[in-house]
């Protein structure tokens, strides 16, 4: 990055630390929760429990729109459906036709996996789906994508699943990591903790909730005086390799510019005021799809376009702060 686009991009952090937050996810937003089979009793009761709080996180929290969260469970309630493969792909057939370039499709699994390679498998209910099946089912999705597998045996869905335009965060970080797992709490958690939004920004993006959640579970170790049996991974370079939360690499800068809420713009009644809010709300949509595709770009042409925006966003910020009272 050249030194006047740094020197820009430092001058707009400070003006939006200023101004009415606005919003910075693209498009419509789609979740859809899968609970496997749990196979005992405990399980069931825990499964159940996670699936349950990470809904009301995207309901109430997050604001999904009802129609836009999907719940595949184990038992399936009012408006929720079976987790088995034919299920599955029904969904999915729908998301090919429903998600756009423009949207967000957030796919999250709870319960248990098994197996190694392209042998791994998420449980489901009756007859599983290999990780070849899954990104059949993906692929012709035209949105991005998010993909979080909270089960043991996760690791191979990293390479599995990775591709452009994804997010993939798995529990484990290798084959030999195949006892149950406490990530799914610790994520469900991060979505919520104030501690995980590093930034300030008052949002929580993949990447800080996965670094928060990595967090979590080693302190639920540590205290409970036992040698930790997973590790958390993350990949959005496509290339399936992926990194943990504790390492530095290229993994990290889409999941850090995607999120899974919507901040509504604050509305005003000075029009003029609502415009600027608007086209300031339309610049870091623009600018936050620009990082995400960065290392699909040359460093000049990333450079050209970020300062351009930037530096007008960083207008519109100062007019927003100007009309609003600020300084």
């Amino acid at each position: 990055m050249t030194r006047t686009v740094l020197a820009v991009s430092l001058v707009v952090a400070s003006v939006l630390a200023a101004a009415p937050a606005p919003a910075a996810a693209q498009g419509s937003r789609y979740a859809v929760i899968i609970q496997g089979a749990s196979g005992e009793d405990q399980y069931a009761t825990l499964h159940r429990e996670w699936v349950n709080s990470l809904a009301a996180v995207l309901r109430d929290r997050f604001k999904f729109d009802a129609q836009h969260l999907t719940l595949l469970v184990e038992q399936p309630g009012q408006g929720e459906e079976r987790s088995t493969a034919e299920n599955v792909k029904s969904l999915f057939a729908r998301f090919t036709k429903q998600v756009t370039a423009q949207d967000l499709l957030f796919v999250i699994f709870i319960g248990h996996g098994g197996g190694d390679g392209a042998d791994a498998k998420f449980n489901l209910v009756g007859p599983d789906l290999t990780i070849a099946d899954w990104n059949a089912l993906m692929k012709p999705i035209a949105g991005r994508i998010a993909v979080v597998d909270t089960t043991s045996s996760s690791f191979a869905f990293l390479q599995g699943l990775a591709g452009p335009n994804r997010v993939v965060i798995t529990a484990t970080s290798s084959y030999a990591q195949r006892y149950h797992t406490v990530f799914p709490d610790a994520f469900i958690r991060a979505l919520s903790a104030e501690a995980a939004d590093t930034d300030k920004n008052n949002r929580i993006s993949l990447l800080e909730a996965f670094t928060y959640a990595s967090r979590l579970v080693v302190q639920h170790y540590e205290q409970a005086g036992r040698i930790s049996t997973e590790t958390a991974m993350l990949d959005d370079t496509g290339d399936g390799v992926g990194r943990l939360a504790t390492a530095t690499g290229p993994d990290g800068s889409v999941a850090g510019f995607t999120y899974l809420d919507a901040v509504e713009v604050p509305k005003v009644s000075d029009p003029e005021v609502q415009k600027l809010l608007l086209r300031q709300q339309e610049l870091t949509e623009q600018v936050d799809d620009l990082r995400r595709r960065r290392t699909m770009m040359g460093a000049a042409d990333f450079d050209s376009l970020f300062e351009k925006l930037i530096i007008e966003l960083s207008v519109v910020s100062r007019d927003v702060r100007r009309k609003t009272g600020g300084r």
